[in-house]
């Protein structure tokens, strides 16, 4: 099987949620069908080492070349036909270039990884399958909502109403779509009834991640994510303004721990607290890991589900988070982790996670086991090779 594969970004290396999710199922597939990569870059051209390289047969990089608009973000929202999202990647020189290339290559499948970047499919002859990687116009619907009333959050909605508009319209050109969760694929059942749709959740490389000891130290929570994404940056300062003053009149001597990119002004004001540390971007996180007593996910936002989650049970390290934070995974409160809506009950189960020994070497060793049965990136990707054969020879699933 022939197959070109068309993501936003080079996801390598995967150090984000969407770069992880599209590397390892990459991968997977590579590993029986040759693979091409299509990517565009803006301004500077990325670099990817090696490591991709022997992963794919070939990688193809296309500059955005846009002109310059001085305008507002709302004039540009209301006299642009494209949604944000979909114009950010977005340019005639790359979308023309990019479709030669496909029809050239006499692909058995066209992998679209994200909907933003369905124009570059758009007139390309062959079986396609998308990956969705959570429903965008719902997700940016939340960040609207939890805007205040401003003329970003006019914009946001303006966007929400083109982005599902788009979504709808787009969908029907794919003949079968990927998303993480049921919940996602209920979704898109709703706004595309006859496309079919299969979850594959994120998962964890178990090779990658192994059990850590506990160290000696203080009671430390850790969390992590790309600290310049909307929901996280939600997720931060929902933790410290309602949930940290109840936790450290349990806990006085706890240490936070936030690591990830890019963190934003309003995520850093927050290292000024005793036993807060942001560390910004970091080559390997389970050093991290190894040094923190658990980590935390108290997430409002967003969908698909949380790779943070399995990382941290992969690595030996219990986790308290919301309801939000663990859709979609089926894991259980008490028995795989422990889930906690309200400040003061987060900042409960927190502080008896640290204080606990029994309760968190109980929980990791049943979660590890669910982990690694349904979420191994091993045997994810061997489910979605079977999915893409399947589009390649029938056309649907």
């Amino acid at each position: 099987m022939n197959i070109a594969f068309v993501t936003p970004y080079i996801p390598y290396p995967p150090d984000t949620g969407g770069k992880i999710r599209t590397f390892y199922l990459l991968k997977a597939l590579s590993r029986n069908h040759p693979a091409d990569l299509y990517t565009v870059y803006s301004k500077t051209r990325p670099e990817y080492g090696t490591v991709l390289a022997q992963v794919c047969r070939s990688i193809r990089l296309v500059e955005l070349k846009k002109e310059t608009d001085s305008h507002s973000p709302l004039i540009r929202s209301v006299l642009n036909p494209l949604p944000r999202l979909i114009e950010y990647f977005h340019a005639p020189n790359a979308v023309s270039e990019v479709r030669q290339l496909l029809q050239e290559g006499h692909y058995d499948l066209l992998v679209l990884d994200e909907i933003c970047m369905a124009p570059y499919l758009m007139e390309v002859q062959g079986p396609k399958l998308v990956i969705r990687h959570k429903i965008d116009h719902l997700h940016y619907r939340e960040i609207a909502s939890a805007q205040p009333l401003d003329m970003e959050k006019v914009v946001s909605c303006l966007e929400v109403r083109k982005l599902r508009k788009y979504e709808h319209h787009t969908m029907s050109a794919f003949n079968a779509a990927v998303c993480c969760s049921v919940e996602d694929a209920e979704h898109l059942n709703q706004l595309n009834p006859e496309i079919p749709v299969c979850v594959i959740g994120n998962g964890v490389d178990l090779d990658y991640f192994t059990p850590l000891e506990e160290v000696a130290g203080p009671p430390t929570l850790l969390y992590t994510g790309t600290m310049h994404y909307y929901p996280n940056i939600d997720a931060v300062q929902y933790f410290f303004q309602e949930i940290y003053p109840h936790l450290v009149r349990l806990v006085p001597e706890v240490q936070i721990l936030i690591v990830g990119h890019g963190p934003p002004a309003e995520v850093l004001q927050w290292q000024r607290l005793p036993g807060v540390k942001i560390t910004g971007s970091v080559l390997d996180i389970r050093p991290y890991l190894a040094g923190c007593t658990a980590t935390i996910v108290p997430l409002r936002l967003g969908g698909g589900t949380r790779l943070k989650i399995m990382e941290s049970i992969a690595a030996g390290r219990p986790v308290v988070s919301t309801s939000v934070g663990a859709q979609g995974l089926g894991m259980r409160h008490g028995e795989h982790l422990l889930v906690a809506d309200e400040p003061v009950e987060f900042a409960r189960q927190s502080a008896q996670l640290l204080m606990d020994g029994d309760l968190r070497r109980r929980l990791v060793a049943q979660a590890r086991p669910f982990v690694a049965t349904h979420f191994s990136w091993e045997s994810l990707g061997e489910r979605f090779e079977t999915l893409c054969c399947e589009v390649s020879e029938k056309g649907t699933l």
